[in-house]
C-alpha cells in the first residue's frame, strides 16, 4: 500500500500508445490517489494538456506520428504548461534518447518495465517541486521585474511576464526563433561564465536588439545546474522619469518619486515638489521597493541612478 496520498487536486496525465501500458499506469496512479487522465497518441496529449492543465505528465517516449519528444516541446510552448514536470517513459537508455528528452523539456528518465512504486515516489518529488517552482515565479510576476531565465543554448525555460512582453515581439516577426534569445546574447552568457569562473573581471551585461527593441540582459545568478537568471530591460531614450517608468514597470507617479529620490531629496521634499502628502509618498515608495527587489531607498536609488546612467 502507497502512504501519503496526494491533494485530490493532483491530476497526472499518461501518454502512451500501448493499452496495456496505460492500463498498469493508470491503475497504479489512481491506487496512489492520483486523479488520471490519458491520451494514446501526442495530438490528444495536448489537446487534453491545453484544456486542464495536469499536475505531472508521464509520457512514452517512442510513439507513432509525433513521438515523445516532439509532443514535450509543443507543450512547453503553452505558457500555462511551462512548470509542468514532464517524465519520459521507454526501454530505450542510449544517452541521445535521454539527452533528447532532457532537451525536450523533460524532468526524467524512466526505464521500462516501470516500477510503480519508483515511478509514484518520483512524481511526488517532481509535483512538490513544480509547485513550488510556480509558486516562485508567481511571486516574481506580481513583483513586476523583468527576469528571464535561460539555459546555455539561449533556450528560455521561463520569464515573468513583463520580460516576455519586452522579448515577444522578436518571436513574432521571426528574427529569432521562438523561445530563444539572439545569438549574441547566447555567446556573452557562454563567454561571462568561462570568464566568471575564472575570477576575470568581465562585463556582466550585453545590449541586443530583438523586435526591432534595444534590450539590455545582466547576469542576476545560476538557478540550478544548466539554468541562469537573467534581467532584462529596455534601452529608452526620453525624460529620466520616462526612463525609470519603462525600465521598471512603474506608474507615471512612481517613476517621478523615484527620479526624485535618485536625486537625494526626502519624503518631505518630494511631497512638496510633486504636491501629494508624506503619506502618499511613503505609499508610492513601498510600491516601488517592491517593483524593484528592495528594501530601502538608498538600494532604490543606487539602482535607479545606474539605470538612468546606462540610457
Amino acid at each position: 500500500m502507497i502512504m501519503n496520498a496526494p491533494s485530490p487536486s493532483e491530476t497526472v496525465l499518461v501518454v502512451d500508445d500501448a493499452p496495456a501500458s496505460l492500463g498498469m499506469l493508470t491503475s497504479a496512479l489512481e491506487e496512489a490517489g492520483y486523479t488520471v487522465l490519458v491520451a494514446q497518441d501526442g495530438r490528444k496529449a495536448i489537446d487534453i494538456a491545453t484544456k486542464v492543465t495536469p499536475s505531472a505528465i508521464l509520457m512514452d517516449a517512442v510513439m507513432p506520428e509525433l513521438d515523445g519528444f516532439e509532443t514535450s516541446k509543443q507543450i512547453k510552448r503553452h505558457e500555462a504548461l511551462r512548470d509542468v514536470p514532464v517524465l519520459f517513459m521507454t526501454g530505450l537508455s542510449q544517452t541521445e534518447h535521454i539527452v533528447r528528452g532532457l532537451e525536450s523539456g523533460g524532468v526524467d528518465y524512466i526505464t521500462k518495465p516501470v516500477d510503480p512504486e519508483e515511478l509514484i515516489a518520483r512524481l511526488r518529488v517532481h509535483i512538490a517541486n513544480a509547485r513550488n517552482s510556480h509558486s516562485a515565479h508567481v511571486a516574481l510576476d506580481a513583483s513586476g521585474r523583468f527576469l528571464v531565465s535561460v539555459d546555455l543554448s539561449g533556450a528560455i525555460c521561463w520569464a515573468t511576464t513583463q520580460a516576455m512582453a519586452l522579448i515577444d515581439d522578436s518571436w513574432r516577426q521571426g528574427e529569432v526563433p521562438s523561445g530563444q534569445l539572439t545569438q549574441d546574447t547566447v555567446e556573452w552568457l557562454r563567454n561571462y561564465l568561462i570568464e566568471a569562473g575564472r575570477g576575470a573581471h568581465v562585463s556582466n551585461d550585453v545590449v541586443t536588439t530583438m523586435g526591432g527593441t534595444k534590450l539590455r540582459f545582466s547576469y542576476a545568478g545560476q538557478i540550478s545546474s544548466g539554468e541562469h537568471l537573467l534581467r532584462v530591460a529596455e534601452m529608452v531614450d526620453g525624460r529620466p522619469s520616462d526612463i525609470l517608468r519603462k525600465s521598471f514597470d512603474l506608474t507615471e507617479r512612481e517613476a517621478e518619486v523615484l527620479m526624485w529620490i535618485a536625486n537625494g531629496k526626502s519624503n518631505k521634499e518630494i511631497a512638496a515638489i510633486l504636491e501629494m502628502s508624506p503619506r502618499t509618498v511613503n505609499k508610492h515608495l513601498d510600491r516601488i521597493f517592491g517593483k524593484l527587489g528592495v528594501e530601502n531607498r538608498t538600494s532604490a536609488a543606487v539602482i535607479s541612478l545606474k539605470r538612468l546612467l546606462e540610457s
